[in-house]
């Protein structure tokens, strides 16, 4: 209970923080942010009018978790998260070769590393837990932009921008996942998510400022 009560209190301080920060954006344009559940209106009252540049630009996946519900099953969770784990350690992959800031870049490879180990673990236990083997499928949408054709520190500002919220995802699952726990080792890994990334939210808000 401690540690749900901590977890929550850091996501709320962290949406706040968040808020701000994306309705600071919203004057300048920007990638999309929004959760399945929430209604145009709602999502501007909340967060700012924070749309995508333009009609291709991606906007926050809707994960599971987040439509409207206030709690997911640890299969739930572990479906939805291992997609994006994947997202985030193939974004930062793309960081560590072509960007141009080495905080960006040593945040990028320890994304990487703890984000991979966690998906090992994550399968491994779906085929444990549901006698079955993990299979991904079609109805993951990237939440973050496409950062091809980026490099140097336009890739590293664009990085930082959109995995705060790619984070966020994550915290706010992890939250919504802490009622339904029925595995020691699922509390340990949505503990260590809402450390590790909201530490790095405010790392990575840092590092946008130095841009």
């Amino acid at each position: 209970m401690k540690n749900q009560i901590i977890m929550i209190a850091v996501i709320a301080l962290l949406i706040g923080g968040i808020g701000g920060y994306i309705i600071s954006r919203s004057d300048e344009g920007g990638h999309g942010w929004m959760m399945r559940g929430w209604s145009n209106d709602e999502k501007n009252k909340e967060v700012g009018n924070f749309e995508s540049k333009d009609d291709t630009t991606p906007g926050m996946h809707d994960m599971h978790g987040m439509a409207g519900a206030n709690t997911v099953t640890e299969r739930d969770f572990i479906t939805d998260m291992i997609p994006h784990h994947q997202e985030a350690v193939d974004t930062a992959k793309q960081v560590v070769a072509r960007g141009s800031n080495a905080d960006a870049r040593a945040l990028a490879q320890s994304i990487i590393i703890a984000q991979e180990k966690e998906i090992v673990s994550m399968k491994s236990w779906y085929q444990a837990w549901y006698s079955e083997a993990y299979k991904a499928d079609d109805s993951y949408k990237p939440m973050m932009r496409d950062l091809s054709a980026l490099s140097g520190e336009e890739l590293d500002k664009a990085f930082l921008e959109d995995m705060i919220a790619h984070h966020m995802g994550a915290l706010i699952l992890a939250q919504q996942l802490a009622p339904n726990i029925e595995h020691t080792e699922m509390q340990t890994l949505a503990q260590n998510i809402a450390k590790t990334q909201s530490e790095e939210i405010i790392t990575m808000r840092i590092l946008l400022k130095q841009l």
